[in-house]
């Protein structure tokens, strides 16, 4: 069965590397390095071997220009699209009103159901209150009523890196915010998305879901393959606690977004992305860095190709 490709949950490929990303689907591949051990496996982006393309991103504009190009691979695109205001956190993240035009314009170009808004995460400070972001979560959708019938919220988790960050960048320290008080602003947030018509999901954050909060599945194969009319692999595959995603294969790089994003999960330092970033050649077959195709590993690459394949074709 043809996969979900991913790009992608580890860095923002849209902003940063629409270019490399329209040339492996010239290619027909794309090499991905494991995460923790650097492992090369190629991915087959050949149109018969893709399924449906899932899109996350703050900034579009650079990918809009190259979307007649990417629908020569597939015409199956879904587009996760970050705004949430925040520009003390996100200071490198394009104008939310120049974002929600661009929202507009693919859901317009395609259809609503196929751009979802997400305003995550929630990540409240000793300068950053909630007030601030039910405040901006309704300047937002009050601009997106049009288009977003649906929104995808969490609250920040306080990974190490994210605390380090923090500390190390800003003059913001992460506050303690207890599951009761979560479960109030969600309530919040719930009755501010209703009044503009837009239903709330919950991304993990299993304590949030309710009456009028929905559990979000991200990447949803059953919603994918009714959308697009085709055959999408709805086995579950999460990616961390609480997440309902089904299966899809991510093709992005840690340690390489540049937006600088102070709550990032994906980046340990952010100097360190952006200095990734400002090397990255779009001629690379990986992401991250150039992968030489010797025997040897074009074995690997092989064999990977092969499970993937296989594995794929096995009943849910």
């Amino acid at each position: 069965m043809p996969l979900v490709i991913s790009a992608s949950r580890r860095t923002d490929i849209p902003a940063f590397y629409a270019d490399w990303f329209v040339n492996r689907l010239r290619a027909g591949s794309v090499t991905v390095l494991q995460p923790y051990s650097g492992r090369p496996s190629m991915v087959s982006l050949k149109s018969e071997e893709v399924s449906a393309i899932v899109f996350w991103s703050k900034n579009y504009a650079p990918l809009l220009v190259k979307l007649d190009e990417i629908e020569q691979t597939t015409k199956n695109l879904f587009f996760h699209f970050t705004i949430t205001a925040n520009r003390e956190l996100e200071s490198q993240a394009p104008d939310y009103r120049a974002a929600i035009k661009d929202y507009g314009f693919i859901a317009r170009r395609y259809s609503p159901e196929r751009v979802i808004w997400r305003y995550d995460p929630i990540c409240i400070t000793d300068q950053l209150s909630f007030d601030r972001y039910e405040e901006r979560f309704a300047q937002c959708a009050e601009l997106l009523q049009t288009y977003a019938k649906k929104c995808i919220f969490s609250f920040v988790h306080p990974y190490k890196k994210v605390l380090a960050n923090m500390k190390k960048y800003s003059g913001h320290t992460l506050a303690v915010v207890s599951v009761e008080q979560q479960r109030e602003y969600a309530r919040r947030l719930a009755v501010r998305a209703a009044s503009y018509g837009i239903q709330l999901l919950a991304c993990c954050n299993d304590h949030l879901p309710s009456d009028q909060i929905e559990k979000a599945r991200c990447i949803d194969g059953r919603f994918l393959s009714e959308i697009f009319k085709v055959p999408i692999d709805a086995r579950p595959a999460s990616t961390r606690k609480e997440c309902w995603c089904t299966k899809s294969v991510d093709i992005g790089a840690y340690d390489t977004c540049a937006h600088g994003c102070l709550y990032c999960y994906a980046n340990a330092d952010k100097e360190r992305a952006k200095a990734a970033f400002l090397r990255h050649d779009a001629a690379w077959n990986a992401l991250s860095a150039p992968v030489n195709e010797t025997r040897k590993e074009q074995d690997t690459v092989q064999q990977v190709l092969f499970t993937q394949r296989n594995s794929s074709q096995l009943s849910p």
